[in-house]
């Protein structure tokens, strides 16, 4: 029995851990840990044997307290969890293909516009976008596509004024998406519209700016940093798991680049890391400071598995592969909990330890292009998100308001 759930949880670490190879969005990334720690609980109740029909017939019936429309979108992506783990249990490999992207797509009966979609896929593919990417991208080119067949059209040459500004005020108002989040998918559509003649013309009904969710970025407080610094230096944790997370709060690199960090990257006698960034495919190169870089070498010399593997870290059990980055997030949740630190609806992971590094630089008074550099954004602007995270400089921006006796004076009341 538990033999049986110890495959079905290394089943769910798998999947977490290409999800995240990936660079599947973080709220993604946290919907289904959450839907899979559900699956756990409910094998643990049932005590079921694996991924039987009756785990599973369980796992989607577990009720809902939503709205209908909700319930049955819920109920959509508890199959898409079930088929993935399927999927690696039956053939050793995942099958990411999305049943809800293809079957938007496939509703599309023109001959024409199938081509065009498939032309665009290959397109994305040939300039290297992420699956994630190209998913949102093709998402939104369909649905665009099935716009215009709905309007009776047979070609791209059939578009006409006016259609591009209804189709996007068309997914406001079926709820496909909203103006925060609309954003990411027409930049698929711009793309998709500038690779033809007569379609190009209609990128001026395209938004030049639309409205996107800014919220206040938490870190940790000074407090919550001590006892982060003293349980790491308590040796309760393993040397890998020590190495990894100082690495994290102090360089404030992304989880996927520590896992990607190859023994190569790490030049001894220069003191400098030197990668090539996951997400954006730029060079990063890093002070290798004593704190971080003791650690690493300690976790090298004396705890590291005997590997051909180039990678630094490795997985605690043979083959020793690559490890993986949901391994990132219960390494730094347990750091957390052996730390005293509790803090419901609070980011776990290396995002966090990412904008606690960031916030740690402007505190210090480093010019945001330098932190923009440091932490490897392509976009310098992104750094100015962290200016939430400053209360002293916040304080400093804000306008004093005027004396309420002279208020009274200019504007008596009778």
């Amino acid at each position: 029995m538990k033999e049986n759930q110890k495959g079905l949880d290394g089943l769910i670490r798998e999947v977490m851990d290409q999800m995240e190879d990936r660079r599947y969005g973080k709220k993604i990334v946290t919907r289904y840990r959450s839907s899979f720690q559900l699956l756990m609980s409910v094998s643990h109740e049932t005590g079921d044997d694996g991924l039987s029909e009756k785990l599973i017939k369980a796992f989607l019936d577990r009720p809902v307290s939503c709205s209908e429309k909700w319930a049955q979108k819920e109920l959509t992506h508890r199959k898409r969890c079930i088929r993935l783990l399927l999927s690696l249990a039956r053939t050793g490999t995942v099958d990411w293909r999305r049943q809800g992207t293809d079957s938007t797509s496939g509703k599309l009966m023109n001959k024409g516009f199938q081509l065009e979609l498939e032309s665009f896929i290959r397109y994305l593919e040939q300039k290297g976008f992420s699956p994630n990417t190209m998913s949102g991208y093709k998402r939104m080119v369909a649905y665009f596509l099935l716009f215009c067949q709905k309007n009776g059209y047979g070609k791209l040459s059939d578009i006409r004024t006016n259609d591009v500004s209804t189709f996007i005020l068309s997914l406001y108002r079926d709820g496909r998406y909203r103006p925060s989040t609309i954003g990411s998918g027409l930049a698929g559509l711009r793309r998709f519209l500038s690779a033809n003649d007569h379609t190009a013309q209609f990128l001026l009904e395209m938004p030049v700016h639309l409205p996107r969710e800014v919220k206040i970025i938490e870190i940790y407080n000074s407090k919550e940093l001590a006892a982060l610094r003293s349980t790491l230096s308590s040796g309760v944790l393993t040397k890998r798991d020590t190495a990894v997370c100082r690495l994290l709060l102090e360089t404030g690199l992304r989880g996927i680049d520590v896992c990607s960090l190859k023994l190569k990257d790490i030049d001894w006698e220069k003191d400098c890391i030197s990668i090539i960034q996951n997400k954006t495919k730029k060079t990063l190169t890093l002070p290798l400071r004593a704190s971080y870089g003791n650690d690493n070498a300690d976790y090298i010399l004396n705890e590291r598995p005997q590997s051909k593997s180039g990678y630094v870290f490795l997985k605690t059990f043979a083959p020793f592969g690559r490890l993986g980055t949901g391994s990132i997030y219960e390494i730094l949740k347990k750091l957390e909990e052996l730390a005293g630190i509790k803090k419901e609806g609070r980011p776990v992971g290396s995002r966090m330890t990412r904008h606690n590094a960031a916030s740690s630089m402007l505190r210090a008074g480093i010019p945001m292009s330098d932190i923009s550099a440091a932490l490897g954004h392509m976009d310098p602007n992104i750094v100015s998100v962290y200016l939430s995270t400053d209360a002293m400089s916040l304080v400093a921006c804000t306008l004093p308001l005027p004396a309420v006796r002279e208020a009274a004076e200019k504007h008596p009341v009778f």
